[in-house]
């Protein structure tokens, strides 16, 4: 099951191309809202939704239904391809994959109910799916000023 936007009306979009060249940080680190130990993005890139599902199927292998899950992206930019050997003219080409735009420190995955030491040597497994650098944070490792 892919993730991508029902309500799609027009569903051919710019890319976006120049979100990712932005070296921003993200106004969204907030970190660990539902879970104990989260996957946070080290740099900006993209995340299909392909990633997304191959994340969310090895984390449901290896924790079964002892953790839950709280995936925080979302793939709501279409990205169009031509078919090849296609000449160039006769319009846009069709949706080949959806994708979300990430900035430095957004959460991708959170996970909750599980032994910590386990979860995040899962999660160190995962960045390896993964197109861009990550980092594991344990909120139960975090201190206050």
């Amino acid at each position: 099951m892919f993730l991508f936007s029902k309500k799609a009306i027009f569903n051919k979009s710019f890319s976006g191309r120049k979100l990712t060249k932005k070296k921003t940080l993200s106004t969204s680190l907030r970190l660990n809202k539902q879970g104990r130990v989260s996957l946070i993005a080290k740099e900006n890139g993209k995340i299909t939704n392909f990633q997304i599902e191959s994340i969310r199927r090895f984390l449901r292998r290896f924790l079964k239904k002892k953790a839950q899950l709280f995936i925080q992206v979302f793939p709501h930019i279409p990205i169009t391809k031509k078919p090849k050997d296609i000449r160039q003219g006769r319009g846009k080409g069709n949706v080949k994959y959806w994708t979300d735009l990430l900035k430095t420190g957004d959460v991708i995955v959170e996970v909750e109910g599980f032994d910590i030491k386990f979860l995040s040597f899962v999660l160190k497994s995962v960045q390896v799916k993964l197109a861009i650098k990550t980092y594991v944070f344990d909120h139960s490792r975090r201190w206050i000023l």
